[in-house]
């Protein structure tokens, strides 16, 4: 089947493009404790394999071989940068928190018991299989890696204790953190200090944590909560991070330099669910009120909320609606079908779609972002529910709800 879809590019495509067309599909060859299998994406098919696939019968395995470079952007006033879809493996379940490590790889999980690696530079991908890495089960646990240098983190909000992965010397070890019953869920690096903050759901604090003497201090939030706090961004330069309730209608902020929790505010708008949107500009904090397809402006230093902005497509094909992730001056959102409790907009489980909205502070814009399609997929079928930033590019993570199951990075960067 491959050798038919080649054949089919080589006959569409010049002979310098064809010679590149085939992706490895290879084991590794590092030892037992590291990766389970390594995807090593090269090709530079630049046209033309859309048609080629189109051909002849698509089959499972063609995505873990061939990886056409489908690009899209951005679909109204809002302008955007390239987007090029990377196809990097498979898994039956969505991805999980990605997040971008200090050297370049980004770090993700499905829940079913392995770590991935994705360089940035190179687009390979590395699984790794965490019962061989800490002797301990992991099917099943929820997991937010956290990298800096060649140590990643991981954080489960079911360990008792800090598991660090030491990469340089290929060994794990754990840290004691210092309270009783903690729920560590993940964490921001500070670009500039050895530290991480990690934030805890169950004691909803703060907890900063020294990555070279592996000691950290815990930071209660002192509010009075609607809900479980999860933290939505740590902003460095202003020395602040926020985080809301979810389903609450809460949001808060600590700030670094005193380390002390210095507002609460609650939108003053019935049945809102506000969550903080990647950045403040200026002085105003742009609010995902994520149940009910609006976005907020508040003036974080007057608490002042200003009128709510519409999201378009609102229980037209969505029904939820992200906090803003902060890429290159715009806010990029995810959607879902959920609609509240457990009821979904087209009647199904609720779940992720691949369209993301993108959303311009300063113009009060929006477009929409796809995700390419393959001739056998559905855009509603790709669930896009998190991204990662890395020296100015952005990746953001789908994978297709239904068979073949493929893992794709949509991303700026583009690969030769």
């Amino acid at each position: 089947m491959i050798n038919r879809i080649l054949r089919t590019c080589r006959e569409l495509l010049p002979a310098k493009h064809a010679a590149r067309s085939t992706d490895s599909f290879q084991r590794s060859t590092g030892s037992p404790e590291e990766c389970e299998l390594r995807f090593s994406r090269r090709s530079a098919i630049q046209t033309g394999l859309g048609a080629a696939i189109g051909a002849v019968a698509f089959q499972d395995s063609c995505l873990a071989e061939i990886n056409p470079p489908f690009v899209t952007q951005g679909i109204g006033d809002v302008e955007t940068p390239k987007f090029y879809r990377r196809d990097i493996g498979t898994s039956a379940g969505r991805m999980h928190e990605p997040t971008a490590g200090t050297d370049g790889n980004i770090w993700t999980s499905p829940l079913n018991g392995t770590l991935w690696q994705y360089e940035t530079r190179t687009g390979e991908t590395t699984i790794h299989n965490l019962e061989k890495l800490t002797g301990s089960p992991w099917t099943g646990r929820h997991l937010w890696p956290v990298a800096i240098g060649k140590k990643v983190y991981l954080c489960s909000p079911s360990l008792s204790e800090l598991m660090v992965w030491d990469r340089a010397t290929n060994r794990v070890t754990s840290h004691p953190v210092p309270y009783e019953r903690p729920a560590v869920y993940g964490g921001f690096i500070d670009p500039v200090e050895s530290r991480i903050y990690f934030y805890d759901t169950t004691h909803a604090s703060v907890l900063e944590w020294d990555s070279e003497t592996e000691s950290g201090q815990s930071f209660p939030c002192p509010y009075k909560l609607s809900g479980t706090l999860y933290v939505s961004f740590a902003d460095f330069d202003r020395q602040e991070i926020w985080g809301s309730t979810y389903t609450g209608n809460d949001l808060v902020r600590f700030d670094m330099k005193s380390r002390t929790w210095t507002a609460h505010f609650q939108c003053p708008e019935p049945k809102a669910t506000p969550t903080a949107g990647g950045r403040v500009f200026g002085e105003t904090l742009f609010v995902s009120d994520h149940l009910n397809g609006r976005i907020f402006p508040l003036n974080v230093t007057t608490g002042k909320w200003g009128e709510a902005i519409k999201v378009p497509g609102f229980r037209e094909w969505f029904g939820y609606l992200s906090g803003g992730w902060y890429f290159r001056g715009k806010l990029y959102m995810c959607h879902s079908t959920w609609t509240g409790g457990t009821d979904s907009l087209d009647g199904e489980p609720h779940h992720f779609l691949g369209t993301w909205t993108v959303f311009d502070p300063v113009t009060r814009g929006f477009s929409r972002l796809d995700v390419p399609v393959l001739p056998n997929e559905e855009r509603k079928y790709l669930m896009a529910d998190y991204c990662a930033v890395h020296n100015d590019h952005l990746y953001i993570l789908a994978v297709n709800k239904l068979a073949p199951h493929s893992v794709i990075m949509l991303q700026t960067q583009p690969l030769t």
